[in-house]
């Protein structure tokens, strides 16, 4: 059946469509795909327009989804993964070089390793070659195809992605908050035993900024065992040794099948963030897929609203 080309928007419009939806805002669009945000939001309208519908609720902190924007960024992920599919079948190469991958340690350890299953049935012609790098300084494209890295949001550079923004809070295990209550009262936290990085980069958020940023005055721990990296805090809050400080993205899985606990909830930071970082060379097309596939994952769409509702 012949497909009429006016009943179909554009593929620029709707690749402008899911990263604005991705990234929640015009903004952040525009930095990923190299173009101003007045033009991204002059392709919403358009958008808009051309389904006769409403997208986006725009509000000041930023966009959500309406609910046939929900609907629709459904459909929109679904062709354009099938497009993306696509094009890897009519790939001739039978033996592509590995992927040069670096990412950060907690990364690796408690983001991707745990979903490569996924990643390999989907693309099982891609070879990774994952090299961990904590140190990766965002713009240096030497020795990698992607790389992982976190730095200031002011930072992102053309052929970056943001990956996960700031959200930081205090975790400890079921265990050790029943043998520490005290240490959901914030006048006592300062007396509890406190997991803390040793070394940490000067621009990283800490025990002390996220006092700062809730308003609580900072006191130095009376109680503190310092570690040497992210990795060992976390593994030393599920073993009940203490109360760590973590990123939202590292312990979303041992909160859900309730292997920590959340003290306080999560609080943005506006500050800094993670991104992917894809360099331009010869690989660029299978770490475009490789970044593509993680921002899938990271990026899970919640169930449908009930429609009765709206």
């Amino acid at each position: 059946m012949a497909i009429h080309h006016k009943t179909i928007p554009s593929l620029s419009a709707l690749m402008i469509f899911e990263a604005s939806a991705r990234l929640g805002s015009f903004t952040g669009a525009a930095k990923e795909l190299c173009v101003t945000p007045t033009a991204i939001s002059k392709q919403i309208r358009q958008l808009e327009y051309f389904l006769n519908t409403k997208l986006f609720i725009r509000r000041k902190q930023g966009l959500n989804l309406t609910y046939k924007g929900e609907i629709y960024l459904r459909s929109v992920m679904q062709a354009l993964d099938t497009l993306t599919d696509a094009s890897q079948i009519m790939d001739d190469s039978d033996h592509p070089l590995p992927l040069n991958v670096e990412i950060g340690a907690c990364f690796s350890h408690y983001w991707l390793i745990p979903r490569l299953d996924s990643f390999r049935e989907k693309y099982p012609n891609i070879t990774l070659n994952i090299t961990i790098n904590n140190e990766r300084d965002i713009g240096d494209n030497i020795n990698y195809d992607v790389a992982f890295y976190y730095a200031s949001l002011t930072s992102q550079q053309r052929g970056s992605y943001l990956l996960f923004n700031e959200r930081i809070l205090p975790v400890c295990s079921p265990s050790f908050l029943a043998k520490y209550p005290d240490c959901q009262n914030l006048s006592k936290i300062w007396q509890q035993p406190l997991l803390m990085l040793r070394d940490e980069p000067i621009f990283w958020e800490n025990w002390q900024t996220w006092a700062e940023r809730i308003g609580f005055g900072y006191e130095t721990p009376s109680n503190a065992l310092y570690m040497e990296d992210q990795i060992a805090i976390t593994q030393a809050a599920l073993s009940g040794a203490g109360v760590a400080l973590v990123w939202d993205w590292h312990v979303q899985d041992f909160l859900k099948n309730g292997e920590l606990v959340a003290l306080r909830e999560p609080i943005e930071c506006h500050r800094n963030a993670f991104f992917l970082s894809c360099a331009n060379n010869n690989s660029e097309r299978n770490a475009r897929r490789f970044i593509r596939w993680v921002i899938r994952q990271v990026n899970v769409l919640p169930p449908p609203r009930d429609q009765s509702r709206h």
